[in-house]
């Protein structure tokens, strides 16, 4: 579960926010966003905002996300942050399930900070695409996969038209120690639908 304190505004105090970032407008909202969509989007922004995250909106790749990046293990020994990016689709494919982990690992790697080694520390990163359609098809293709050096990125589906939730479950061998970590993550972020559109 995200900290149960409430969130202070900003990025946390343990790093300057990243190149680009802008406080989050006050209604967040993705384009094409339906009743459904909007509602489940708001509670993510709770979640987020609860778990002290800096929210923006962002490309990543084709598709304007709802970004939320937090420090998992501040330490300058070791860094690694957690980088949950939200898009919307009128439909999710497999192709778009595929897709859209590649595009947040590219935008992850770019959030990494530096250790004090000089090197770049660690990110999670849940790429989470949502929808009143899926695609048949789209859910049997969420896998987690080994991408960047140094980050693990988890697919997920949202299924607003029958209020279901999927994280890709597979544990790949490379990057093992964090996969069940940022599954954990990615549930903490994402509600089930049916408690939020009943």
């Amino acid at each position: 579960m995200p900290p149960q304190a409430p969130a202070s505004p900003g990025y946390p105090p343990h790093a300057a926010p990243p190149p680009g970032y802008q406080p989050a407008p006050p209604n967040l909202e993705l384009p094409g966003s339906t009743p459904a969509v909007k509602a489940y989007l708001a509670a993510v922004t709770h979640h987020m905002t609860v778990g002290r995250m800096q929210i923006a909106q962002h490309m990543v790749g084709p598709l304007m996300s709802m970004v939320g990046v937090t420090a998992v293990i501040a330490t300058a020994l070791n860094p690694i942050d957690l980088v949950l990016c939200v898009a919307t689709l009128e439909e999710i494919s497999p192709a778009a399930v595929d897709d859209f982990p590649r595009q947040v690992d590219g935008f992850a790697k770019n959030q990494r900070r530096r250790s004090v080694f000089g090197v770049k520390g660690g990110a999670m990163g849940v790429a989470a695409l949502v929808s009143e359609r899926v695609h048949p098809a789209a859910v049997q293709a969420l896998r987690n996969r080994p991408m960047s050096f140094g980050s693990v990125v988890t697919p997920a589906v949202v299924d607003l038209g029958n209020r279901q939730l999927h994280i890709a479950s597979n544990t790949p061998a490379i990057g093992l120690a964090m996969w069940h970590a940022v599954r954990s993550q990615a549930r903490s972020y994402l509600p089930e639908p049916r408690l939020v559109l009943g």
